[in-house]
């Protein structure tokens, strides 16, 4: 079973949809498809569900997951830290625009403060994490707007960010043959019902 390499940074509502889900360990699933998990401390913070909390902490104190808090001295050094937090003024700017563009363009805004996927985004920056797995509908608008890119394990090109929805991270499962596809399918309808049939589209491309 090969897992989806690199670093991958898993955003809240993904582990509160993986927290709610009774049928199978998504959790499980989530440390099966990557390779590097990591959960930034935002994030963890944002967890309000104890048994969500729970759950994420356990996989962090196992060290089958990491833990980046930006606040820590043994995580960051004080010139990474000032670099890190010019990422998030960065972000920060990149969301600001993009409610800009929404007003320009009549679309609806969030009612959210983006504080999670700001500093997740930052932090994959920093990092050179490629993945981010989140079902925040801005997230992939923000990379594209932005052209925001990863330097490549060799630093001999750049990569492009790649966010993995909730669609997404059910493709890739049962493509790394991590669940099958009722089973994806399952989870995909009891949080976006009204996007079975793209899942299903990316389905049907798995031999």
């Amino acid at each position: 079973m090969n897992k989806r390499q690199g670093k991958v940074f898993v955003d809240t509502n993904i582990l509160l949809h993986a927290d709610m889900y009774q049928h199978d360990t998504i959790f499980d699933w989530i440390d099966a498809l990557y390779e590097e998990v990591y959960i930034h401390q935002m994030v963890l913070d944002e967890i309000l569900s104890a048994s969500a909390r729970k759950k994420v902490s356990q996989y962090i104190d196992d060290g089958r997951w990491k833990l980046f808090n930006p606040d820590d001295e043994h995580c960051l050094s004080d010139d990474l830290y000032a670099i890190y937090e010019g990422y998030v003024h960065q972000i920060k700017q990149a969301f600001r625009k993009l409610d800009q563009k929404k007003v320009e363009q009549g679309r609806h805004l969030k009612g959210t403060n983006d504080l999670g996927e700001i500093h997740c985004l930052a932090a994959a920056l920093l990092l050179s994490a490629t993945i981010i797995c989140s079902n925040d509908a801005d997230i992939q608008e923000v990379i594209d707007d932005n052209e925001l890119e990863v330097s490549s394990e060799d630093e001999q090109c750049n990569i492009k960010l790649t966010q993995d929805t909730l669609k997404d991270f059910c493709y890739y499962v049962c493509l790394h043959e991590i669940a099958s596809g009722p089973k994806v399918r399952k989870l995909m309808k009891a949080f976006q019902k009204e996007k079975l049939h793209e899942l299903d589209a990316l389905l049907e491309t798995i031999n």
